[in-house]
């Protein structure tokens, strides 16, 4: 019992902000496949959001830590780590190369 408190005590917040939002919402109509990878790197994000699936890579030119996940060839999850508030703000799932946060 008292591990599994611990466990969740370590979890990461998400916010899906509005634009990723409108993101899921076209996938969900034309890719189903990367709607659900997408939600898959979501559950992921909330245990540990520095590894694991669709490569996470730090984004160093931002001045907050910001990491970019694969969904597919073209697209990209962008979220940034709040660590001191343990969240995480899902920005964009779609076009990464084309994002300006």
């Amino acid at each position: 019992m008292e591990r599994a408190l611990r466990k969740l005590s370590s979890m990461y917040g998400i916010i899906i902000v509005k634009k990723a939002q409108s993101d899921l919402d076209w996938l969900r109509r034309n890719d189903k496949t990367s709607y659900i990878k997408c939600f898959d790197l979501v559950r992921e994000l909330m245990d540990d959001p520095r590894v694991g699936t669709g490569k996470p890579e730090w984004l160093k030119y931002f001045e907050k830590e910001v990491y970019s996940r694969r969904v597919n060839n073209k697209d990209r999850m962008i979220y940034t780590i709040y660590e001191a508030l343990k969240e995480i703000d899902a920005t964009s799932f779609c076009e990464h190369y084309a994002l300006s946060l």
